[in-house]
Formats: structure tokens, sequence, C-alpha cells
């Protein structure tokens, strides 16, 4: 395999091996459960209330303490800290603080731009279609 250099070069053939930082965020696995397939009502000791409720779709969403979405890895690993009574070091912790200021600026930047002229500008331009916007006087 060295010679058709699938293990030459400076990773010696580990790009798939790249740790948990670079994993794709996927939240796939949020899917709405559908209570008639799990829960089973008795319907002559049910209240209009439990058969209420079990006609409900449930979504299950886990979310950090800034509200982001988390995906199934992060939200089982934020429980472990729970449980365990620890949580992620002081370097991991400031970084991720960090990450969120940043997409919190990026939030409101992208806010802010929105609103006046540039953003009535783009508005309309997406409305037409075209790159440019004729301004009649």
């Amino acid at each position: 395999l060295k010679s058709t250099g699938d293990l030459g070069g400076k990773s010696g053939g580990k790009e798939e091996l790249k740790g948990r930082a670079n994993d794709k965020k996927t939240y796939d696995d949020y899917k709405p459960a559908d209570l008639k397939s799990v829960v089973r009502i008795d319907k002559n000791k049910a209240t209009d209330k439990d058969l209420l409720y079990s006609k409900k779709q449930i979504n299950l969403e886990y979310r950090d303490d800034h509200g982001r979405l988390l995906t199934r890895k992060e939200a089982f690993r934020q429980l472990c800290y729970q449980f365990h009574g620890y949580g992620s070091g002081k370097k991991n912790q400031e970084k991720r603080l960090k990450k969120i200021r940043a997409e919190n600026e990026a939030r409101e930047k992208r806010i802010n731009e929105d609103k006046g002229t540039m953003g009535s500008l783009r508005k309309t331009q997406a409305a037409t279609g075209r790159a440019f916007v004729i301004h009649k006087t």
C-alpha cells in the first residue's frame, strides 16, 4: 500500500482518525416520538387529560446552558459530567465560551445588517432576483 500512496505522506493513512473535535454535527436523531405506540391507556380508567396527552407527539431536544441545540454525543457527555460531578477542563470551557461569544456576535452582526438601507436593498434584490436596484428620483 505504501507504493500506491495510501499510507505515504505526513498523515500516514490517518485521514479518518481526526478526533471528536472534527466530527460532523448531525441533529438527525431528534425525530418526533409518537406516544400512541409507546403509551397504552385503559379507556375505562383514563381521564380526558390522559386521552388528550396520549394523542400528542413529543420531540426531545437537548440544549446547553446557552440555549444551543446539542448533538446526541454532546448531550450524553453533558449528562455524564452532571452525574459524576465533574466537568470539562478550564481550557475547553474557555474555548467553548469564546466560540459561543463569536457565534452571538456574528448573529448580532447579521441582525444589524438586515436593518437600515443595506438590509432593504438586499430584500429588494432578493425579491426581484436582480443584482441591481433601479432608483427612481
